[in-house]
C-alpha cells in the first residue's frame, strides 16, 4: 500500500522504486566499510543518486582504486542478505579487469525477479572523485560515498558517445550540460 502511494506520488513504477530501494541499501552497506575508499561511484546511477539526475539505472558502477578481492566484496553483500532476506546473492566473480556481482531481488510487490549488476572495474585514468551524500526518494538512506565529479563525469560520457550510440548517454549529457549551466550541443 505505501508502495503504490510513493508510486503515484513520485510518478515512478513500483519496480523502480524496489530496486532503487535496494540499491541504497547496498550503497549505505559499502558507506559502513572502508569499501568506498578503494573506488569510485560513477554512471548513470551515480548520475541519479549524487546529483539528481533524471533517468534510472539497472546497475551499480564503480572504478576500483585500490585493490578489492571478490571475497571482500562477497562478505559485505552476504551481510545485506542477511539483513534483508528479499535480496539475494546469485554471484560474484572477477571477470578480466572487473569484479562483478550480481544480486535478485525477490520482493512481495515483484513479480518477477529483479536484477542489479554491481561492477567494479580497474581505475580509469584522470577520473577525479568527491565523497557525496546520496538521496533518493525511495529511501531514508544517505550514504556517504566517493563519487565522480560533474567533469570527470562530463568527459566520461563524451567518450561513451563516441564508443556507442545510446539514447542514455545522450539524457546524461543534456543534464549534465543544464546542470552546469553550460549550452548543449549534441
Amino acid at each position: 500500500q505505501n508502495l503504490q502511494i510513493l508510486s503515484e506520488k513520485i510518478k515512478i513504477a513500483p519496480e523502480h522504486i524496489i530496486r532503487e530501494y535496494c540499491e541504497m541499501i547496498i550503497l549505505q552497506a559499502f558507506s559502513e566499510t572502508n569499501l568506498t575508499k578503494k573506488m569510485i561511484f560513477y554512471g548513470g546511477t551515480a548520475l541519479r543518486l549524487a546529483y539528481n539526475g533524471p533517468r534510472f539505472s539497472e546497475d551499480l558502477d564503480f572504478l576500483m582504486t585500490e585493490e578489492i578481492s571478490a571475497k571482500e566484496l562477497k562478505t559485505i553483500l552476504e551481510e545485506i542478505c542477511k539483513k534483508y532476506t528479499f535480496i539475494s546473492l546469485s554471484e560474484v566473480i572477477m571477470k578480466r579487469n572487473t569484479l562483478f556481482a550480481l544480486i535478485k531481488i525477490l520482493h512481495p510487490a515483484l513479480k518477477h525477479p529483479r536484477h542489479i549488476k554491481i561492477e567494479i572495474c580497474k581505475k580509469k585514468n584522470g577520473i577525479q572523485a568527491e565523497y557525496r551524500l546520496l538521496h533518493s526518494q525511495c529511501s531514508n538512506f544517505s550514504p556517504l560515498i566517493r563519487t565522480i565529479t560533474l567533469l570527470s563525469l562530463e568527459k566520461a560520457k563524451i567518450a561513451a558517445i563516441k564508443g556507442r550510440e545510446e539514447p542514455r548517454d545522450w539524457i546524461d549529457l543534456w543534464f549534465l550540460a543544464n546542470l552546469q549551466r553550460k549550452q548543449f550541443e549534441p
